[in-house]
């Protein structure tokens, strides 16, 4: 829509898209509240905090939405950077989306003989791999596998984060612990683009990629903590 009509009709293209969807749940329906046990102690969200995993599963995710908010951003970047059209560039942020969708089809198959510690954990370890080779890749074709690759383990660790956020909150809090959950990520999709933008600025758009790919590497000691005992 860029390359071919301009600016002016992608946002009013973009512009239609909220308005399905509110076509598609204007009859949904919430879920009857769930009410705390018979005498339990008055509770804040905050709370929540003060759980040492469930703090270490936020951490773990924040760094996943990051890495996922880096490709957002920095990957247009580094596209036009490397002469690509717009519509290339769409292709590509295209490749992630559509793969981070299909392995979720799948997704319940690994579920059930991988354990949710080990697949966020090997997801993170691809995804600094991958993050390492992706400035390394000057044309739309390598760099579209790294994006889809990239969708495939990132795909994969947002419903693992929410399967161990159901187990470790108890059942009663489930909605303020995915409310502090939506609370971090949209933090960091506040934050960390003008941070990514203002340090690749100075330092280049590699060593963004490359930055969070060491960050990535060494959060993964986190995932593992997740490991019940």
């Amino acid at each position: 829509m860029i390359d071919h009509a301009g600016f002016r009709w992608a946002f009013l293209l973009m512009a239609v898209f909220p308005l399905v969807c509110w076509w598609w749940v204007r009859k949904a329906t919430e879920l009857p509240r769930v009410e705390p046990p018979a005498g339990a102690k008055p509770t804040r969200a905050w709370d929540l905090w003060r759980e040492p995993m469930f703090r270490r599963l936020l951490l773990v995710n924040w760094f996943l939405s990051s890495c996922w908010d880096v490709h957002t951003f920095v990957v247009p970047v580094l596209g036009h950077e490397r002469g690509l059209s717009a519509s290339v560039i769409g292709t590509i942020l295209g490749s992630f989306a559509v793969a981070a969708a299909l392995v979720r089809v799948v997704l319940p198959m690994l579920a059930a003989r991988i354990h949710e510690w080990a697949l966020i954990t090997g997801a993170m370890v691809a995804t600094a791999l991958i993050y390492t080779v992706y400035p390394l890749m000057h044309t739309a074709v390598p760099m579209a596998l790294c994006s889809i690759l990239l969708g495939v383990a990132l795909g994969c660790v947002q419903p693992m984060v929410m399967s161990m956020l159901h187990q470790i909150t108890p059942h009663h809090r489930h909605g303020e612990a995915v409310g502090m959950r939506m609370m971090t990520i949209n933090a960091s999709s506040v934050a960390m683009p003008m941070l990514f933008g203002a340090f690749g600025a100075m330092v280049g758009v590699s060593a963004v990629f490359w930055t969070v790919a060491v960050a990535v590497g060494l959060g993964s000691r986190l995932a593992v903590g997740l490991r019940k005992p």
